[in-house]
């Protein structure tokens, strides 16, 4: 008899601890598993991010952008009338080139395309105008250390590569509103700046940045030489050299770990030290080019004494962020209202916006929205106005395009 209970209360406790096995199994969240987006038949292999929104997928309008060729523009829908979008943060802008017209985007990204001396003298404008205030990179560097605050709506203006046409376009206009900007410099190319022959776009000279200087204008570091794409395989493979081994084709071989690692660390000490002796700078910031920068070379930042670096990662900055965020002033088709409306929503989550797709208001019936991911654009709606057939299965996490053309 005692033997039956005990048999009996063993079955009752394994066929409990079954049930809860299971139970356990079926409440695994349907997030968990991974999605997969087909465009005209091809699997993409980085998909984009997914909100389920009263079941109706949201994708951000970014990926609409560069995989269809649309153009989306947004405005936030309330924006408020307090005038502080943001406390105790800091956003960056991002610019390179300024030029008499609107440059045509390189084939490399958005983020190398000049700006328009006009638009950019208006986005200056209309930072004043609308509340924001600009702080030097200084101020930044404190703030990031947890030295120093800044004011509501702070604004970093940072310009990459080193154009001289920051000093002869930029500068009297930076110089007009009292506006202090750092320029990251590719230092190679100042040092030679002065020579008859360059390479490429014209470089500011050493001389012109010290009178810059003078104004409230900061020089820091975007690699001695290695802004530039390197072969990294047999085949002809071309990366970022600052973060990929090189293929040493004499050697038929690539870099070792220590070959790239001394490699990298002396192109930035060589920039830091050239840096420190024109300008006498104090600190060590840099601006990663293309964004492009992986663990080793952080690790490398802090065996040259750079503290502070940049990304070109959309986000906004708070205390702590040493590799900071930075929006692009220079976008193509934004305009300067436009500018400054994706500032004021930056540290916004889910904040409802109105959206013109190609030039037209877009009037989707699934409420578009900012949130963490960028703008979130409904996007069996965008198909049907694209005229592009639209497919997915909820339960698999598939979802299928085809486009006449993508």
């Amino acid at each position: 008899m005692i033997r039956a209970r005990v048999a009996l209360w063993t079955n009752v406790t394994l066929l409990l601890m079954c049930l809860g096995l299971l139970a356990v199994a079926c409440s695994v969240p349907e997030s968990n598993k991974p999605v997969s987006f087909y465009v005209n038949g091809e699997k993409l292999k980085q998909p984009p991010a997914v909100d389920l929104v009263d079941g109706e997928p949201m994708v951000p309008a970014a990926f609409l952008e560069s995989t269809f060729k649309s153009k989306l523009e947004w405005t936030l829908e309330n924006p408020g009338t307090n005038g502080i979008y943001y406390s105790d943060k800091v956003a960056v802008l991002m610019y390179h080139d300024i030029s008499d017209k609107t440059a045509k985007k390189t084939n490399n990204a958005e983020a190398e395309s000049a700006i328009s001396l006009d638009l950019f003298k208006e986005q200056m404008e209309l930072l004043k105008a609308d509340g924001f205030h600009v702080i030097s990179i200084d101020q930044y560097a404190d703030f990031i250390a947890n030295k120093g605050n800044v004011p509501d709506n702070a604004v970093l203006l940072t310009f990459d590569d080193g154009y001289e046409s920051f000093y002869t376009k930029a500068f009297p206009v930076l110089k007009q509103h009292n506006y202090p900007a750092v320029n990251f410099v590719i230092v190679s190319g100042a040092d030679n700046a002065d020579k008859p022959k360059q390479v490429g776009r014209p470089k500011m000279t050493w001389t012109q940045m010290r009178e810059m200087q003078k104004s409230g204008m900061s020089f820091y570091n975007h690699t001695y030489d290695s802004h530039k794409y390197g072969v990294m395989r047999a085949d002809g493979l071309t990366k970022p050299v600052l973060t990929r081994h090189q293929y040493l084709k004499k050697e038929q071989r690539v870099e070792t770990d220590e070959e790239y690692h001394t490699r990298v660390k002396t192109d930035l000490e060589k920039a830091e030290q050239h840096l420190k002796a024109e300008l006498g700078n104090t600190k060590g910031i840099i601006a990663f080019p293309y964004g492009a920068y992986n663990a080793e070379v952080l690790d490398i930042l802090k065996e040259v004494g750079i503290s502070l670096s940049f990304t070109v990662k959309e986000g906004i900055n708070g205390r702590g962020q040493t590799n900071g965020f930075r929006v692009n002033g220079a976008r193509e088709g934004e305009s300067a209202k436009q500018l400054m409306e994706k500032l004021k929503a930056l540290d916004l989550d889910n904040a409802p916006v109105m959206v013109h797709m190609d030039g037209q208001s877009a009037a989707f019936k699934e409420q578009p929205y900012k949130g963490p991911n960028g703008v979130m654009i409904p996007l069996k709606e965008y198909c049907k106005m694209k005229g592009m057939k639209f497919s997915w299965s909820k339960h698999k996490k598939q979802y299928k395009i085809t486009a006449t053309a993508a």
